[in-house]
């Protein structure tokens, strides 16, 4: 038998054992046995998120209903990392792996090409977290999956141990969901407005009270009030130990104020953005009291009194008279 015989002698007898084996490889997302499951990196509370993928499908059937729950990350908005695992297939030293957003994958998000797993026999990889990645078993350098949907994903061999390049059929396909992340919104770094919010309307004029988020380490801070956003007129000037003040002076009606604060001590540190509030409308007036009736004075009657008497003693008088 010369060489070339014996070459494609051993190409037909290695594509007879691949297509007699599982029919492509068997995607799971751990390696854990006997039942695989998916188990995320530990979060920063120490949790961890399990899930028993689905049994195999082929690659024509839809994947199981079973999704993998995959956390969020609460500052990115994108995926926590995810670490995906399946069976070696023969002798097999490089894979391809897509993610796609729809079981058909006609909407690919990820494309690996040929990838290359540190181990050959427990071929594996992770998909990273909101961020850049530089490792060199994580699938991509940018993590992309957004909070809120639903992924498939899929493997397959591109190249076996003895370097031939080959395309396996796919492995089955399995779906994760990326849970709803929290809405991330940070308007200026450092010290945080607690109460009242930034641009709060309708404020209390006495007492005034302010509180905000504190500053690692930080055991003292400084607290200005000012009636301008360039705190020039400044209304109250204060340290305190806490992250809150109360100022029992009594502020204008319906105006605006501004007020900031920086840690002392055991570090000074620069300025938090200006923070604003204004106070509440001005009560309306009480109505006047209601204007008194003038009284006739009692010696006005007396007077009526008398001049009534002797009009009377005096027509009385006259008719006497007249007929006398």
């Amino acid at each position: 038998m010369n060489k070339h015989t014996w070459y494609w002698t051993s190409i037909l007898v290695l594509l007879f054992v691949l297509s007699a084996s599982a029919g492509g490889c068997t995607a799971v997302t751990s390696s854990k046995e006997p039942a695989p499951s998916y188990t995320s990196p530990p979060d920063e509370t120490g949790t961890t998120i399990s899930s028993t993928p689905a049994a195999s499908a082929n690659e024509d059937t839809a994947p199981s209903t079973d999704s993998t729950v995959v956390g969020s990350d609460p500052v990115s908005g994108r995926n926590q990392e995810i670490d995906l695992s399946w069976e070696q297939l023969c002798l097999s030293s490089q894979y391809q792996v897509q993610i796609a957003k729809d079981p058909g994958f006609t909407i690919i998000v990820l494309d690996t090409g040929a990838f290359a797993p540190a181990s050959a026999t427990a071929p594996a990889a992770y998909y990273p977290a909101g961020g850049r990645a530089r490792s060199p078993s994580s699938l991509t350098q940018w993590a992309n999956l957004e909070a809120g949907h639903t992924y498939y994903w899929r493997a397959r061999v591109r190249q076996a141990a003895t370097g031939q390049y080959m395309l396996s059929p796919w492995s089955d396909v399995r779906s994760l969901t990326v849970k709803s992340g929290l809405p991330a919104n940070n308007p200026s770094y450092g010290i945080q407005p607690v109460y009242p919010n930034n641009g709060r309307s309708s404020c209390p004029v006495k007492p005034v009270s302010v509180s905000w988020s504190p500053l690692k380490d930080t055991m003292r801070y400084k607290f200005v009030l000012a009636k301008d956003a360039a705190m020039t007129q400044v209304v109250k000037e204060a340290e305190v130990t806490t992250t809150a003040y109360e100022y029992n002076g009594q502020l204008e009606y319906g105006k605006s104020y501004f007020w900031r604060v920086m840690a002392l001590e055991p570090a000074p540190s620069d300025w938090s953005a200006t923070f604003s509030f204004q106070t509440e409308a001005a009560p309306p007036l009480p109505p006047p009291p209601p204007t008194p009736t003038q009284q006739t004075p009692i010696w006005v009657w007396v007077v009526i009194a008398i001049g009534t008497a002797l009009v009377i003693a005096t027509t009385v008088l006259i008719f006497k008279v007249r007929r006398g």
